[in-house]
């Protein structure tokens, strides 16, 4: 009897390890004529596989913006995980430049034919998705465990369990026709005819210009260029704006007239053996809006690079800075010799890129950075007239031993300096004693409005930058969007610096889990730094209870150190409460216009719901009503399941269409804490914004509303609960991802955006959409 159980247990045993059902052959229609990479696969893999992957946060790794992406593969090592250890770098196009190398680096293919078999990993997801089309459950591409499978026998294995998890992933399937394409192309061996263009002649006069700029040999030039270099080398600089090329300046092992060819390095102030040119190389890889960051270079900017760097007397002699990163992960010690008033104007010239660089971020999803500040808030910036650190010559140079940053310890600090750096608050209170001190020396009767910086002149809206957080991504705006923030912040030049280089220049996404945290603990610091600054604009007497009403709770109140100053403020005030009455008048001194639908005035009163809506300017009434605070259980419900942007589009009788974004800003008790961010948010206080165009990278939703349901859309909208009468209504506006016509609807809002703004213009990431996929 114990010998036949025996037999049956192993006879289970085998036969559940071996029940797993095959994969089928792949179906396709052979095309029976030659596939153009270039021409008929890329514009199918742009519309339909690179809204997922194309960043740091693709699945697996595998990047479709290019051919090289997708010829590099996937790997099963995710980058945002904890390490003990720094990570090598993964970066496409930079740490490795051929197929072998990176299968050296664990990456292996999606092309080539699997065991025993005539078809490729992508071929067999494409299939599978063909076979079964429904979307089914839910979809997170960036947090579900998609195994990331290397061969035959995983795929067989993630398919049996999940047979609705082909590609597109969470969406509808291909059309017939761009499904025949994709696999006629992968079954010919997935040729690349893609051809290397030159830019127009404008691009190459320009880039000519530019690279005899930075690659002088004069020392004065060369120390301009590195500190030029290091703060753009995330941007994509356009030449000439009707073009749709884009280039990044790199430093490359070949001088100008032959093809660039990048050195890698983690950092952009680290140091390179060996003699390196400054280059701008094409970027080929689709853009895509959440790194698509522009910076523009023309005559006019070449004359203000001469104008800052070149012309002025310094007071140093000029020399070259060492690369040791210790030193110079801090720019305010590496370029202490160019005049300060050359770096702050540098930076002001276009302070929407460089705020935009670190709250973008180089690492796609910046969680870790990103749950330091607030869901809405704005930045302004101290005039360069009055920022002592500008007009007093011996402010910076006094104060450089405390203004260091963490990033001086690399990409892999021990836990020693670690728990060091973490506990040394000292250096910040020293650095603002000394520079309270120094204001009130300079300025007894304290600051006044004149402070302020207005803005560039030949740029509209830029003495105000509106930041709006998306979880873990973020966007920013020019102008003063939004009602009046929770706080605000002030940004003086050690600031501005310090910001860039801890956020931007000196994060190393591949670093240690203590590089991390160091970098996000550190930006509490100068978090509280810009919202102290901003303080001192305000009467002296509310400063503290301004700033504790930022931090509730004992524990986020004793790590987030203010020192107050005792400085007066040279601003006059008639009523109590000074951070409305301070904003009324930033906008007089700024010329600033109000955001037309979400500022709300104290005169404002609720408006009614209309029958009928015939102006844009009652849609836009109705949605300032939405904009109150708590004014809808669906602000609630979409914060719960993770959506907090969503794009709308009404489709008005005309045949014009309205475009607008839904932004929802949640409550924090407080961003003092690396956890149990749930725990300190205030569901009662959240805001909706409305604002004209597309907000942010990632969308959640799409909607669409006709005119003629507007009516019913606002109240919904206004009176949802969550049941399932609202919940379904809610599908005749909200696009699921399940919907037949999503890829259409996609479409759609990707031209729109492109229309809109072609300079700015990169396709949005799905990453994010909502993951319930709803049968319609």
């Amino acid at each position: 009897m114990k010998l036949q159980f025996f037999l049956l247990t192993l006879f289970i045993i085998l036969f559940t390890a071996c029940s797993t059902k095959p994969l089928d052959p792949v179906v396709f229609d052979d095309l029976k004529k030659e596939i153009s990479f270039e021409n008929e696969i890329k514009p199918i893999l742009d519309k339909r596989c690179i809204s997922c992957h194309s960043c740091y946060n693709s699945p697996c790794q595998l990047k479709l913006s290019s051919f090289e992406g997708i010829q590099r593969g996937a790997t099963k090592k995710s980058i945002y995980e904890n390490r003990i250890k720094a990570d090598d770098p993964t970066r496409l196009f930079i740490d490795a430049t051929n197929e072998k190398q990176w299968r050296k680096k664990g990456f292996f293919s999606v092309l080539d034919y699997m065991d025993e078999s005539n078809e490729s990993i992508m071929m067999q997801y494409l299939f599978q998705k063909n076979k079964n089309p429904l979307n089914i459950g839910t979809y997170s591409p960036e947090s579900d465990k998609l195994t990331c499978v290397k061969d035959k026998e995983e795929l067989t294995d993630f398919f049996d369990e999940n047979p609705h998890k082909g590609m597109p992933y969470g969406f509808p399937a291909l059309k017939k026709q761009e499904y025949n394409l994709l696999m006629t192309w992968l079954k010919q061996g997935a040729i690349n005819d893609t051809k290397k263009e030159l830019g127009t002649k404008l691009e190459q006069e320009q880039i000519k210009k530019f690279e005899d700029f930075f690659n002088n040999q004069n020392i004065k030039y060369k120390v301009s260029a590195r500190y030029i270099y290091e703060h753009l080398f995330l941007a994509h600089v356009t030449f000439d704006d009707n073009s749709g090329n884009f280039y990044e300046l790199i430093r490359s092992s070949t001088p100008s007239g032959q093809k660039p060819q990048i050195i890698p390095t983690r950092f952009p102030y680290e140091g390179i053996n060996g003699k390196f040119y400054y280059r701008f190389q094409k970027i080929e890889s689709t853009i895509v809006h959440k790194t698509h960051m522009v910076y523009k270079l023309n005559d006019e900017k070449l004359a203000r690079y001469y104008e800052l760097f070149i012309k002025p007397v310094w007071d140093q002699k000029p020399y070259s800075p060492v690369y040791d990163t210790n030193i110079s992960a801090n720019a305010l010690k590496t370029f202490e010799q160019i005049p300060v008033s050359s770096r702050y104007q540098f930076l002001l010239d276009d302070v929407h890129y460089i705020i935009m660089t670190f709250i973008r971020g180089p690492v796609c999803r910046g969680q870790i950075a990103l749950n330091v500040i607030q869901d809405h808030f704005w930045v302004m910036f101290m005039d360069p007239k009055y920022d002592l650190s500008i007009q007093d010559k011996y402010f910076l140079h006094d104060n450089l031993a405390n203004l260091s940053i963490p990033n001086e310890y690399g990409e892999d600090p021990s836990l020693y300096k670690t728990f060091k750096a973490l506990d040394n608050y000292e250096l910040e209170k020293k650095y603002e004693t000394s520079k309270a001190l120094i204001y009130k020396q300079y300025y007894p009767n304290g600051l006044s409005m004149d402070a302020i910086w207005k803005g560039n002149q030949n740029q509209e809206n830029d003495s105000i930058l509106t930041i709006y957080r998306h979880f873990d991504s973020a966007s920013v705006h020019k102008g003063a969007l939004g009602d009046i923030p929770k706080n605000l912040w002030v940004i003086d030049y050690p600031l501005l610096e310090r910001i860039y280089y801890s956020l931007v220049a000196g994060f190393d996404i591949f670093g240690n889990t203590a590089h991390q945290l160091l970098v996000r603990t550190h930006m509490d610091r100068l978090r509280i730094e810009g919202e102290s600054n901003f303080l001192e604009f305000l009467p002296k007497d509310s400063r503290v209870d301004y700033f504790d009403s930022w931090y509730e709770g004992w524990l986020a109140q004793y790590l987030s150190v203010y020192i107050p100053s005792n400085n007066n403020v040279n601003i006059t005030y008639k009523t109590k409460d000074y951070k409305k009455e301070f904003v009324e008048k930033l906008f007089e001194h700024t010329n600033m216009k109000k955001d037309p639908i979400n500022f709300i005035e104290d005169s404002y009163k609720k408006t009614q719901i209309k029958a009928v809506y015939n102006t844009k300017e009652q849609i836009e009434e109705s949605f300032k009503t939405l904009t109150l605070p708590n004014s809808s259980q669906l602000i609630q419900n979409l914060n719960d399941s993770g959506s907090n942007l969503a794009f709308i589009k009404i489709e008005l009788n005309s045949g014009e269409n309205l475009i607008y974004s839904f932004v929802i800003n949640r409550w924090h008790k407080n961003v003092a804490l690396l956890f149990d961010e749930e725990g300190r948010l205030d569901s009662s206080k959240d805001r909706i914004n409305i604002i004209r165009g597309f907000v942010g990278s990632y969308p959640n939703a799409f909607v669409i509303v006709k005119q003629n349901d507007l009516s019913d859309f606002f109240n919904l909208m206004q009176n949802y609960q969550d049941n399932e009468i609202d919940n379904k209504k809610l599908l005749k506006y909200v696009v699921n991802r399940a919907n037949p016509n999503f890829w259409e609807i996609f479409d759609w809002f990707d031209n729109e955006f492109k229309k809109q703004n072609p300079l700015q213009y990169g396709l949005f990431d799905l990453n994010r959409y909502i993951s319930e996929a709803r049968e319609q």
